[in-house]
């Protein structure tokens, strides 16, 4: 039971308990003073049992000690009620205490009490007529299905106070799973995003590293022809004039070299490695995602860079529905060549779908291998996962 809940029936009780004292000591003037001492001592075993012994709602641990003792206190202040009081108000007091066990207990306590509880309540009514059997039977008899429609009522709110709860640790399940994907794939595409930037730099690095050799290399190699030339431009000058030939082809080369890696730069060609890239995503995926990605991959397969990007594009899409919507956590990733065709497939063992709508990123990953005239095709059904499969020619 939560505190709203709580509160409500507390309040409630309450108010009732407060409703019968009045009347109580308003029909026995002569007695109002015990009735209002043990109204007190009731009400004060009440919030003890209320506000201090069922604290943890929903977890019905074994009844203890303490417990009976305070039951049994209020049962027996509730029994001296009935016996100051002239009429048989108070009687319904000992369904306060049903309340509270049922809410409060166990199943079995609660059936339990009930029996008792209502054993009592008759050993109070036949005191109270005196021993009149008659009369006292007729009311046993009308007390019986009170016990056990407030037995079935409070039994039911027990019942839906733990729905509730169930509902409600449920939906911050699932609000904290939410938030935990949701930070998974940020961090996810972050990762990517730095598998890009640091394989774009490392491959920046290597082309400096080869502008850096070959200009050194190119210039050495001229320095030294130069100084031979001057030594032979006067005793041996068709020497020399070769000397400086060769000099030019080294500057001549050198400068090809230097102007191929510039290009590189300015175009943005070749800065990434494919098949380095396609393994740093499946690394990425794995380590931050929790999943296993088994592959099989041709690295010898010649690909233009728009077949490249789209088959970056289908593997990462794949690996994104599949972990955010499929909830897949093992991935088959295929790259190979059959006969005169590239061939890539990805498969998931999600939980698949017999209803299949595309989504943005799934149509225009379509309307690209058309372009690039090849052929996709889309499985999925339920309970067997998801499945991407792509088919190119081999370019000649």
């Amino acid at each position: 039971m939560n505190d709203k809940n709580k509160s409500m029936v507390v309040a409630v009780n309450y108010s009732i308990f407060i409703l019968v004292m009045i009347i109580n000591c308003i029909r026995n003037n002569e007695n109002w003073i015990y009735i209002i001492t043990l109204y007190f001592i009731l009400m004060t075993f009440y919030t003890i049992s209320t506000f201090f012994m069922h604290h943890d709602q929903g977890r019905h641990k074994k009844l203890g000690l303490a417990e009976i003792f305070v039951y049994f206190i209020e049962t027996c202040t509730i029994f001296l009620v009935n016996r100051f009081d002239s009429t048989l108000i108070s009687v319904v007091l000992y369904l306060f205490i049903l309340e509270d066990i049922v809410i409060n207990e166990g199943i079995i306590y609660g059936v339990f009490s009930t029996f008792i509880l209502y054993g009592v309540s008759s050993i109070s009514i036949l005191c109270k007529l005196y021993y009149n059997s008659s009369k006292a039977v007729i009311n046993m008899l009308l007390y019986l299905p009170v016990y056990a429609v407030v037995y079935v009522i409070f039994f039911l709110i027990n019942r839906l106070f733990k729905q509730n709860k169930i509902i409600e640790n449920s939906l911050k399940d699932i609000t904290i799973k939410k938030l935990e994907k949701d930070n998974m794939y940020d961090e996810l595409k972050s990762a990517y995003d730095r598998v890009e930037e640091i394989t774009a730099l490392k491959e920046r690095n290597r082309i400096a590293r080869e502008i850096h050799d070959t200009v050194g290399h190119t210039l050495t190699t001229v320095l030294v022809e130069m100084e031979a030339c001057k030594r032979l431009i006067d005793k041996k000058p068709e020497l020399a004039s070769e000397k400086l030939d060769l000099a030019e082809g080294q500057v001549r080369k050198g400068l090809n070299s230097i102007r191929a890696s510039v290009r590189v730069l300015e175009n943005g060609e070749d800065i990434m490695d494919f098949y380095s890239d396609i393994q740093s995503i499946i690394n990425e995926t794995e380590k931050h995602s929790e999943v296993i990605i088994k592959s099989q991959i041709d690295d010898s397969i010649s690909l233009s860079k728009a077949q490249e990007k789209v088959i970056l594009s289908a593997l990462l899409e794949g690996l994104t529905n599949g972990i955010r919507h499929g909830k897949s956590s093992a991935f088959l990733f295929k790259l190979y060549l059959d006969g005169n065709q590239i061939k890539f497939s990805l498969e998931d063992n999600g939980e698949g779908t017999d209803i299949f709508v595309p989504g943005f990123g799934i149509r225009a990953m379509m309307e690209r291998v058309k372009e690039l005239k090849g052929k996709i095709s889309i499985y999925s059904k339920a309970g067997e996962g998801f499945g991407i499969y792509i088919n190119f020619n081999i370019e000649k």
